[in-house]
């Protein structure tokens, strides 16, 4: 009950700031764009250069995939940032939701609005077939992502314009999802450590326990990393 409350309040906050409701939407003009170019354009190059581009698919659902936590964890961030002026973090935690609670509901708004677009993506753009299981693993590992974005923008930045800055560089985290299209090895290793690469991953091997115990080992060092300094910066 207590997490509605906030989710409703939340949303309030979010309709209020032009930019947020932005980013929060984003990823629905996102999916109509790429639905568009796959449907229309996409066969039309195709047809007349004979190249089979379904090859690609997996990289470009990992690419469409990625940018929600992207746009999701900078609203969280922003969030968190407002709510670090305004004190209101400081007040919370002295409340009977403490700060663990605090944390928790702002990673459960990001994570759940980050699930709920994962399913309409991959059902309105039909790219990759997956299986139900891996498909709810994948939405999930963007859920921590979206969580670990919104922690390294808190964390990064001291307010919403220089946050602006750094979520721009946060995105460069995302090519190491595509390093394996490179033939450089030493890249690809290096990308083993960072959450983006093990999205696409998962998508070319949805049936590997061993990536999927690497991406979720991956991202919930990440996210256990974040949010102790999380907690040591609110100590």
């Amino acid at each position: 009950m207590i997490y509605f409350i906030h989710l409703r309040n939340d949303i309030r906050q979010i309709v209020r700031d032009p930019v947020m409701l932005a980013l929060m939407l984003a990823p629905l003009l996102v999916f109509a764009v790429f639905k568009l170019l796959l449907v229309f354009l996409l066969p039309v190059i195709s047809g007349k250069t004979g190249i089979d581009y379904s090859p690609w698919y997996p990289y470009i659902l990992s690419f469409i995939m990625l940018l929600i936590p992207g746009m999701l964890g900078i609203v969280t961030g922003f969030l968190m940032i407002d709510e670090r002026d305004g004190n209101i973090a400081e007040l919370m935690s002295v409340t009977p939701m403490g700060r663990s609670g605090y944390l928790l509901n702002r990673l459960l708004f990001s994570g759940s609005l980050c699930i709920a677009w994962c399913m309409v993506g991959y059902f309105s753009l039909d790219l990759v077939p997956l299986p139900f299981f891996s498909l709810i693993f994948l939405s999930l590992l963007l859920a921590l992502e979206s969580a670990i974005i919104g922690l390294l923008l808190f964390n990064g930045a001291d307010d919403k314009v220089k946050g602006l800055t750094y979520a721009k560089g946060l995105n460069i985290l995302n090519l190491f999802a595509f390093s394996d299209l490179l033939a450089f090895q030493w890249l690809i290793v290096l990308s083993w450590l960072f959450p983006s690469y093990w999205i696409t991953a998962v998508i070319k091997n949805p049936f590997s326990p061993v990536v999927a115990f690497s991406a979720l080992s991956v991202h919930v060092i990440w996210l256990s990393l974040l949010i102790a300094r999380f907690t040591r910066r609110r100590s």
